[in-house]
This record gives structure tokens, C-alpha cells and sequence, in this order.
């Protein structure tokens, strides 16, 4: 599992910001947004309770 550090994960969101719009890539999926992200980031989907980002949680927002 891919983690990332508060700095790291800093870096790539604003990586991610220059791209522009994305598509939803999991249409029809109500997590599909969240889903998308951790795309983007290269982490590999795991449902599980526990951060993904060292030892906090990243959230969407949305």
C-alpha cells in the first residue's frame, strides 16, 4: 500500500489540481469521487477503516 507523508501528499494534490477537471472514472459508484482520487494518488483501493496518508486520513470534501 502506497502512504504518503503530510508533505508528500501535499505535492501530489497539487499535482493533481494542474491537471483540470477529471472525469469521475467510476460512474455510477457512490464513492466514485473518493475512488478517483486514490487513483490519481496510486493508491490501490482497500475499504479498510485506516488512514491512507501515513497516519491521518485524507478527506474529499465533497
Amino acid at each position: 500500500m502506497k502512504l504518503y507523508t503530510k508533505e508528500s501528499l501535499i505535492e501530489e494534490i497539487q499535482r493533481i489540481v494542474k491537471l483540470g477537471w477529471v472525469e469521475n472514472a467510476r460512474r455510477g459508484n457512490a464513492g466514485g469521487i473518493g475512488n478517483t482520487l486514490e487513483d490519481l494518488l496510486g493508491i490501490e483501493e482497500n475499504n479498510l477503516p485506516i488512514p491512507n496518508a501515513a497516519e491521518w486520513e485524507y478527506s474529499c470534501g465533497f
